[in-house]
């Protein structure tokens, strides 16, 4: 990708270069000799000297000029073939050829050097726009720091590598020269008076722990403009890899205030939720042990089934808690079979018949509902969380409706309430664990259900939404892929 310069091709080949071309005019203009007015010869040279300057520069073209003016004394003045002049107007030829041969190689040198910086400067601008808009899209140490070494290798022919001070490199002299580098924040290497020896030129990449080496492949040092390129690169390199950083810190910073968010919200849950039938468990206990003696067994009976119930709430307290624990470390294992709707829906109705005792349950599942290939534990659970939260936050003896159908592959459940619904911008943060909507009822649980709710059906490529009824209350939808019957075979 590097715009060559034509000043820096071999002397040799440019001095045969130059000869050549007088060469060549001579031929084409000594034939017509006798044709044509001697002075016009001398625009056969000049054009030679021209193109020796556009392609070789400078120096080339005043080694054209001085063939042109000895091939044009011995071709052209009298006596022919011969570096001797008879008459004076040869004489001032000779001299205008040769002085305006130089000042039209210089001038062409001159704009050719022109046209080339201008060429490698659009060129380098344009492979910094590039380099620096995939920059702006990668993501990550590593694909920054292979964008940046693709990049210089294309543009400066050589070979780059991005060292910190953790790695190794084969050659003692090369890690010699980045360390140097990396700890005294200047270039080191190839080109410097610092280890000179070294086969790479290194720079530091400032405001990280990297150093950047570039490493020609010509064996040559970087010229002054090139260095300067290769700097500009580097600060590039050195903003990306500067940015990551940032943005990991603030990755690392946003995790932390996430788990201690997490933590305070277990720490709330547990002393709340906890308490509540922990104090109760006590007061039986206490009663039993101060008044065993004179309470009836029915007292006794009422008082140890208080105590069960309270025994089989803080069981499921412990048990949501293990099961967001599973979730959130993705350990979860799906047990699937595949179940009918009606056996899910039995089962999640009977483990929920106390708590929605004294409602009226309408409950529609049409007889045509496909298997689905679920863990049928997991997705009971959800059921029975759902129905759970209905009988929580709506009136005591109001209705809940649970209703199914499929479409397209897919299984809907829909669980709804005549309660006082969801607040408005709640849809969403209801899901998230430790997260109650708020209300004027006091909190009546965890927060931990809707969130184990959704994760499972996540686990099984489902989802979960919430919106409010138009008469009141809330409507929770669940969405379940059907899975493919599996192929019967008949065994002999």
């Amino acid at each position: 990708m590097r715009v060559p310069d034509t000043n820096q091709n071999s002397p040799t080949k440019a001095y045969v270069f130059a000869l050549a071309t007088s060469a060549v005019a001579t031929a084409l203009a000594l034939p017509l000799r006798d044709y044509l007015n001697p002075a016009n010869a001398v625009m056969f040279y000049l054009l030679g000297v021209i193109l020796t300057a556009a392609r070789y520069g400078r120096r080339a073209s005043i080694a054209a000029s001085i063939f042109a003016f000895l091939a044009y004394n011995f071709f052209f003045t009298k006596p022919y073939y011969t570096f001797y002049v008879n008459d004076y107007k040869d004489v001032l030829t000779l001299l205008l050829l040769l002085v305006s041969g130089i000042i039209a190689g210089a001038q062409t040198s001159k704009l050719q050097a022109e046209r080339n910086f201008f060429r490698t400067k659009e060129h380098n601008t344009s492979v910094l726009y590039a380099m620096s808009n995939e920059l702006t899209a990668t993501r990550g140490r590593e694909q920054i720091v292979a964008t940046t070494s693709h990049h210089i290798e294309e543009a400066f022919n050589a070979q780059a590598i991005v060292w910190s001070p953790s790695t190794k490199l084969e050659v003692l002299r090369e890690e010699q020269a980045a360390r140097w580098a990396y700890e005294h924040q200047q270039s080191s290497g190839l080109g410097t008076t610092t280890l000179p020896g070294a086969q790479g030129y290194y720079i530091p990449l400032k405001g990280t722990e990297y150093v950047l080496g570039v490493m020609p492949r010509t064996h040559q040092s970087f010229t002054a403009d090139e260095r300067e390129m290769i700097h500009t690169f580097a600060n590039l390199a050195a903003s990306a890899l500067e940015r990551t950083d940032i943005a990991e810190m603030a990755e690392k910073t946003k995790v932390e205030a996430e788990g201690e968010k997490l933590r305070n919200a277990l720490l709330s849950a547990v002393s709340h939720d906890f308490r509540t039938p922990l104090s109760s468990i006590k007061g039986v206990i206490s009663s039993l042990l101060m008044e065993d003696n004179r309470l009836q067994p029915d007292d006794k009976k009422e008082l140890l089934a208080s105590a069960h119930g309270e025994v089989a709430r803080l069981e499921r307290i412990v048990s949501n808690l293990l099961e967001v624990t599973l979730l959130d470390s993705g350990k979860l294992k799906l047990k699937q079979d595949y179940y009918f709707l009606p056996e899910l829906v039995g089962n999640a109705l009977k483990q929920t018949e106390s708590v929605l005792q004294g409602r009226k349950i309408a409950c529609q599942i049409p007889p045509n509902l496909p298997a689905l290939y679920v863990d049928g534990l997991l997705i009971e659970q959800v059921l029975v969380n759902l129905l759970e939260n209905a009988a929580k936050y709506t009136p005591e003896g109001s209705p809940v409706a649970l209703h199914c159908n499929a479409y397209a592959g897919q299984v809907k459940i829909v669980i709804e309430d005549e309660g006082s619904g969801i607040p408005a911008g709640e849809e969403e943060k209801i899901f998230d664990a430790f997260h109650t909507a708020v209300t004027t009822q006091p909190r009546k649980g965890s927060g931990l259900g809707l969130a184990i709710c959704r994760g499972i059906l996540q686990a099984h490529e489902g989802n979960i939404k919430v919106e409010n009824r138009s008469e009141g209350g809330a409507i929770f939808t669940i969405i379940l892929p059907v899975g493919a019957v599996p192929v019967m075979t008949e065994v002999v």
